[in-house]
């Protein structure tokens, strides 16, 4: 936990030291998520997703954003007989802080010549980068008990990230990102080890939504 309050330190101080405008503000929203290897599929797991940011520009075109969040990922699966009683339910929370550092590009207008073009009236942003994820704890239950065939999880997770921001007022903005484990580093090894290429475990997989408010 040291070595990742002294990353939060050392990237803010190179932001604040290349930035023409500096902004800061709180972010509150959710997440839906899955987790790749562990034979459950879909965004079945919705969960809450809380932070603060900083934000600057380098220019009119380019940025930098710095966050510090509470995510919790995971998956959920609610198996059922004909009756559609559940039979067996699967839970997986996996509480993580995790510092996303992304690169943003401003965007004006979406245009191709001769179909259309369209402008945006208020700022839209591509951002794309990557974390470092601590993992502070998690559970793993089948029918409301901890699993007992369950291993460890890696205590840190490095993800990627994709997302887009739309500012909808002076303060305000929505926010939409997509994340994946990096895909060398997975959260937790297969039962027994096993590798199949680049399928070296389980991964983290999940869509983030939420709303900042910009200081």
């Amino acid at each position: 936990m040291n070595k990742l309050l002294i990353i939060i330190i050392l990237l803010t101080a190179s932001i604040y030291g290349y930035c023409q405008d500096f902004y800061g503000g709180l972010n509150i929203g959710m997440t839906i998520s899955q987790v790749d290897g562990d034979n459950y599929g879909g965004y079945h797991k919705v969960s809450p997703l809380g932070g603060v940011f900083v934000r600057n520009t380098f220019n009119d075109k380019w940025g930098m954003n710095l966050g510090i969040e509470y995510k919790r990922k995971g998956s959920r699966e609610a198996q059922k007989n004909e009756y559609h009683e559940i039979t067996r339910l699967y839970n997986l929370s996996l509480d993580y802080i995790e510092v996303p550092v992304m690169i943003s590009r401003n965007i004006k207008q979406i245009s191709i010549p001769g179909l259309f073009k369209l402008q945006f009236p208020n700022d839209l942003t591509f951002d794309f980068g990557a974390s470092y994820a601590y993992l502070i704890h998690y559970k793993e239950e089948v029918n409301g008990s901890v699993d007992p065939l369950a291993t460890e999880f890696l205590k840190y997770e490095i993800a990627n990230h994709v997302g887009l921001n739309y500012r909808l007022g002076e303060n305000w903005w929505v926010s939409w990102r997509f994340s994946y484990t990096f895909i060398l580093l997975p959260v937790r090894e297969h039962p027994g080890g096993q590798v199949f290429w680049f399928n070296r475990g389980q991964y983290n997989h999940n869509q983030s939504f939420s709303l900042k408010y910009e200081f």
